[in-house]
């Protein structure tokens, strides 16, 4: 009885009979460490932003530690910061300097009103009178008048009263007919 007693009649583990790859088996005979691996490439970017370049000639020449980085990074904060501050105090600045340019527009374009009225009144008929005396000129009184026409509105009739023209209602509808046809009232009264 120098056998143990298989309860389950299981035949033990022969690792040549086991479904197991050459690799494994290789790697069991030599031991955890076995053969050295083949060095892994690992695939790196070929180019690197100039962020990344910077900073690592920056700590190359500086030597700095973590604590240098930290301060780095603070100070390009801190810059990023001021920069900010200085465009939004340039965007507030804007608005006053377009109001106070308005503004001083609007004086000009009084000033420029003001002399185009200076101008005006330097060329009225009193200057104009008075400069043609100092150069020897003179107004001479107009020689023809015009007659006056009369007015065919009478002023003294009330106001809502009846027209003034008395025509009767049907030589003004036989007027209205033959001006339709091309013939003037005046045409037709001059036959009366």
């Amino acid at each position: 009885m120098g056998r143990p007693i298989n309860p389950l009649h299981v035949p033990a583990n022969d690792e040549a009979h086991d479904l197991t790859s050459t690799k494994i088996l290789t790697r069991r005979r030599l031991g955890a460490h076995g053969v050295p691996h083949a060095p892994v490439l690992v695939r790196r970017r070929r180019t690197r932003g100039f962020v990344q370049v910077a900073s690592s000639v920056t700590a190359e020449r500086l030597r700095l530690n973590t604590f240098g980085h930290a301060y780095l990074g603070l100070g390009a904060l801190l810059i990023a910061v001021l920069f900010y501050l200085a465009m939004a105090a340039q965007a507030t600045q804007a608005p006053y300097q377009i109001a106070q340019l308005q503004d001083q527009q609007r004086k000009l374009i009084a000033e420029q009103d003001q002399l185009k009225y200076q101008e005006v009144t330097m060329q009225a008929p009193a200057q104009v009178q008075q400069q043609a005396a100092q150069s020897g000129m003179q107004r001479i009184p107009p020689s023809k008048l015009v007659p006056a026409q009369p007015v065919a509105i009478n002023l003294e009739a009330p106001i809502g009263a009846p027209p003034t023209d008395q025509t009767p209602l049907w030589e003004r509808a036989l007027a209205a007919i033959v001006n339709k046809l091309g013939v003037t009232r005046d045409a037709m009264a001059a036959t009366h």
